[in-house]
Protein backbone atom coordinates (compact mmCIF):
# COMPACT_ATOMS: atom_id res chain seq x y z
CA UNK A 1 0.00 0.00 0.00
CA UNK A 2 1.40 3.43 -0.94
CA UNK A 3 1.64 6.35 1.49
CA UNK A 4 -1.23 8.00 -0.36
CA UNK A 5 -3.35 4.86 0.03
CA UNK A 6 -2.54 4.69 3.75
CA UNK A 7 -3.60 8.30 4.27
CA UNK A 8 -6.75 7.90 2.19
CA UNK A 9 -7.62 4.83 4.31
CA UNK A 10 -7.10 6.83 7.52
CA UNK A 11 -9.30 9.69 6.31
CA UNK A 12 -12.03 7.30 5.16
CA UNK A 13 -11.89 5.49 8.52
CA UNK A 14 -12.37 8.82 10.30
CA UNK A 15 -15.29 9.82 8.08
CA UNK A 16 -16.91 6.40 8.48
CA UNK A 17 -16.57 6.62 12.27
CA UNK A 18 -18.09 10.12 12.34
CA UNK A 19 -21.02 8.94 10.22
CA UNK A 20 -21.56 6.04 12.65
CA UNK A 21 -21.31 8.56 15.51
CA UNK A 22 -18.31 6.71 16.94
CA UNK A 23 -16.22 9.53 18.39
CA UNK A 24 -13.58 7.28 19.98
CA UNK A 25 -12.73 5.62 16.67
CA UNK A 26 -12.84 8.93 14.77
CA UNK A 27 -10.41 10.52 17.20
CA UNK A 28 -7.88 7.68 16.81
CA UNK A 29 -6.77 9.46 13.63
CA UNK A 30 -5.59 12.45 15.67
CA UNK A 31 -2.17 12.90 17.21
CA UNK A 32 -2.45 13.72 20.95
CA UNK A 33 -0.75 17.07 20.25
CA UNK A 34 -2.85 17.99 17.21
CA UNK A 35 -3.07 21.66 16.27
CA UNK A 36 -6.71 22.32 15.37
CA UNK A 37 -8.15 25.38 13.67
CA UNK A 38 -11.81 24.50 13.19
CA UNK A 39 -14.91 26.32 11.99
CA UNK A 40 -16.43 26.53 15.47
CA UNK A 41 -14.38 28.79 17.75
CA UNK A 42 -12.14 29.49 19.46
CA UNK A 43 -9.49 30.35 16.88
CA UNK A 44 -7.37 27.40 18.00
CA UNK A 45 -8.76 24.40 19.83
CA UNK A 46 -6.36 23.06 22.47
CA UNK A 47 -5.12 19.50 21.77
CA UNK A 48 -6.81 18.07 24.88
CA UNK A 49 -10.14 19.47 23.69
CA UNK A 50 -9.67 18.50 20.02
CA UNK A 51 -8.90 14.88 20.96
CA UNK A 52 -11.53 14.57 23.72
CA UNK A 53 -13.85 11.79 22.54
CA UNK A 54 -16.58 12.87 24.98
CA UNK A 55 -16.69 16.33 23.40
CA UNK A 56 -16.70 14.87 19.90
CA UNK A 57 -19.47 12.47 20.94
CA UNK A 58 -21.51 15.36 22.38
CA UNK A 59 -21.28 17.11 19.00
CA UNK A 60 -22.25 13.93 17.12
CA UNK A 61 -25.20 13.46 19.45
CA UNK A 62 -26.64 16.80 18.28
CA UNK A 63 -27.63 15.07 15.03
CA UNK A 64 -30.97 13.35 14.56
CA UNK A 65 -29.97 12.27 11.06
CA UNK A 66 -26.37 12.14 9.92
CA UNK A 67 -23.87 13.51 9.88
CA UNK A 68 -22.96 12.56 6.36
CA UNK A 69 -19.52 13.71 5.24
CA UNK A 70 -18.47 13.73 1.60
CA UNK A 71 -14.84 14.44 0.78
CA UNK A 72 -14.39 15.97 -2.68
CA UNK A 73 -11.30 16.97 -4.67
CA UNK A 74 -8.95 15.25 -2.21
CA UNK A 75 -5.29 15.88 -2.95
CA UNK A 76 -2.62 14.09 -0.92
CA UNK A 77 1.09 14.92 -0.92
CA UNK A 78 3.25 12.49 1.09
CA UNK A 79 6.98 12.03 1.45
CA UNK A 80 8.23 9.47 3.95
CA UNK A 81 7.01 10.57 7.35
CA UNK A 82 5.32 13.88 6.54
CA UNK A 83 2.25 14.61 4.44
CA UNK A 84 -0.44 17.17 3.82
CA UNK A 85 -3.74 16.98 2.06
CA UNK A 86 -6.57 19.27 1.16
CA UNK A 87 -10.16 18.73 0.14
CA UNK A 88 -13.61 20.21 0.04
CA UNK A 89 -15.81 18.49 2.61
CA UNK A 90 -19.58 18.55 2.55
CA UNK A 91 -21.37 18.03 5.88
CA UNK A 92 -25.06 17.15 5.76
CA UNK A 93 -27.59 16.11 8.36
CA UNK A 94 -30.45 17.20 10.55
CA UNK A 95 -29.97 18.39 14.12
CA UNK A 96 -32.16 17.08 16.91
CA UNK A 97 -33.94 20.48 16.92
CA UNK A 98 -34.93 19.87 13.28
CA UNK A 99 -32.39 22.28 11.78
CA UNK A 100 -31.01 20.97 8.48
CA UNK A 101 -27.26 21.21 7.92
CA UNK A 102 -25.74 21.30 4.44
CA UNK A 103 -22.40 23.07 4.31
CA UNK A 104 -19.22 22.75 2.30
CA UNK A 105 -15.91 23.54 3.98
CA UNK A 106 -12.27 23.72 2.94
CA UNK A 107 -10.04 21.30 4.84
CA UNK A 108 -6.26 21.19 5.04
CA UNK A 109 -4.55 18.49 7.10
CA UNK A 110 -0.95 17.90 8.07
CA UNK A 111 0.06 14.35 8.94
CA UNK A 112 3.08 12.61 10.41
CA UNK A 113 3.96 8.94 10.30
CA UNK A 114 5.28 7.63 13.61
CA UNK A 115 5.88 4.01 14.50
CA UNK A 116 4.46 3.03 11.10
CA UNK A 117 1.15 4.86 11.63
CA UNK A 118 -0.14 8.10 10.10
CA UNK A 119 -1.74 10.62 12.47
CA UNK A 120 -3.28 14.02 11.85
CA UNK A 121 -1.03 16.60 13.52
CA UNK A 122 -2.63 19.73 12.07
CA UNK A 123 -6.18 20.43 10.94
CA UNK A 124 -7.56 23.64 9.46
CA UNK A 125 -11.17 23.94 8.37
CA UNK A 126 -12.68 27.11 6.92
CA UNK A 127 -15.68 28.42 5.00
CA UNK A 128 -15.48 30.39 1.78
CA UNK A 129 -16.71 33.95 2.32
Amino acid sequence: MTETDEIRTLLNMRIDALQRRDAATANKALDPNVVAFEVAGPLQIPPAQATDSALTQAWLDTFDQGPTVTMEELSIHADGTVAFCHSLNRLQGTRIDGQPIDITMRSTLGLRKQDGEWKIIHGHTSFPR
